[in-house]
């Protein structure tokens, strides 16, 4: 097993359609690269790609002195994009780069400045790396030449609209960054009638003092979330013997909080909103903050599922998050995670977070078990995998 982590952050197209996962490796001693080339090689060795990226595309950031082990690599090829530092281009060998390309490797420069000497056929590449924490008006000469030369441009770390847009309008193929879990005020800080309509659906399923009778009541208000919802419990993932035919069924079989866990995920599901990769990834942080939780021998379970449920709500509803709690029927505890990031329930999420982003040495809570946590995560994607099968087929 892995003995660090291994996390998936979205990679989106022009459409906002989900292209590739790049993968962040990460263990306690970050500054330390040859530990990170480790876990690289660990994964190959104990972790199938599909376990990691749901069979989509890798883009891994590799040093050069791994290339040479490439042909021993047992994740399908044609599944991973090798991005390659600017310090590597200046010793990696082309005819190394040229076999990996011929086994089906997909290679990246990356880089922020232009060298024609650096043309794709040279380096046998079809993508280009940028960082958009760089000021534009000095990368876009650069974007226009690498494009020139037949590159597919992948703009990396975007934080801003502005930086989205410009990018954007230079027409750039892909990208990745914290921007697309933040809330882009489309609709500015009021939150449009229909998707305010949900939240006030959602803030009565929080009620903990909400019966069976009335989550019944309150699901058969509306005839499609009431057959999605029996379509999802129904879904073989959840290993039920026989076929549940009511609300009330569902509840006696798999307790009342998860039947309300996935009236929430249709509900959420139901809004226009993109990327529609938000869902997904606030699902699998809140699975993994809830099996986080329990491996620490915690009580909130339940908090924390809720904080890593809720925890992109504001992108996805287009609305401050503070605008969005005012409507829910959460504890302080849950509401102090979201906004601040602090509290009990605010050290798994922003753990959570941290591993997300490759970022281990940011984790609050030092007594986690790093290869325990990547088990959950993994088993945490397969979960979520087979959510996203099923709703995109009861959509």
């Amino acid at each position: 097993m892995i003995k660090g982590f291994i996390s998936r952050v979205p990679v989106y197209d022009r459409e906002l359609e989900l292209f590739a996962y790049e993968l962040r490796p990460c263990s306690t001693a970050t500054s330390d690269t040859y530990q990170k080339d480790e876990l690289l090689k660990q994964a190959w060795e104990s972790v199938r790609l599909e376990q990691i990226t749901g069979g989509r595309i890798g883009l891994i950031h590799l040093p050069a002195m791994m290339l040479s082990e490439i042909s021993q690599l047992p994740w399908p090829k044609e599944h991973i994009i090798i991005s390659l530092a600017d310090d590597d281009l200046k010793t990696v060998s082309t005819n190394l780069l040229a076999k990996a390309a011929k086994e089906g490797l997909m290679i990246a420069i990356n880089r922020n400045h232009f060298d024609s000497n650096l043309a794709p056929e040279r380096f046998h590449a079809k993508f280009w790396c940028v960082n958009a924490a760089e000021d534009f008006s000095k990368l876009q000469p650069y974007i226009k030449k690498i494009k020139q030369q037949g590159f597919k441009l992948i703009a990396r770390n975007i934080e801003t609209r502005k930086q989205y847009d410009a990018l954007s309008e230079a027409q750039v193929e892909y990208f990745q960054g914290r921007y697309f879990e933040r809330p882009r005020m489309i609709h500015g800080t009021q939150i449009p009638a229909n998707r305010l309509a949900i939240l006030q659906l959602i803030a009565r399923l929080q009620d903990p003092d909400i019966t069976i009778d009335e989550v019944e009541s309150l699901v058969h208000q509306d005839m499609t979330l009431s057959y999605k919802l029996l379509r999802l419990i129904n879904a073989a993932f959840f290993g039920l013997p026989n076929k549940v035919e009511s609300i009330r069924r569902a509840v006696v079989l798999l307790g009342l909080q998860r039947v309300k866990h996935w009236a929430i995920v249709i509900m959420v599901n139901a809004i226009d909103y993109q990327p529609r990769e938000l869902l997904i990834s606030a699902v699998v942080r809140a699975r993994t903050c809830e099996q986080m939780a329990a491996s620490l021998k915690r009580k909130d379970l339940e908090q924390c599922y809720i904080a890593g449920l809720f925890s992109l709500l504001d992108a996805i509803m287009d609305a401050p998050m503070a605008e969005i709690l005012k409507h829910l029927n959460l504890v302080p505890e849950i509401n102090e995670a979201l906004l601040y990031g602090t509290g009990p329930i605010g050290e798994i999420l922003q753990s959570t977070l941290a591993l997300e982003q490759g970022l281990c040495n940011k984790i609050p809570i030092q007594e986690l078990d790093l290869q325990s946590v990547m088990h959950i995560y993994l088993e945490t994607i397969a979960w979520a995998e087979e959510i996203r099968k099923q709703l995109q087929q009861a959509a």
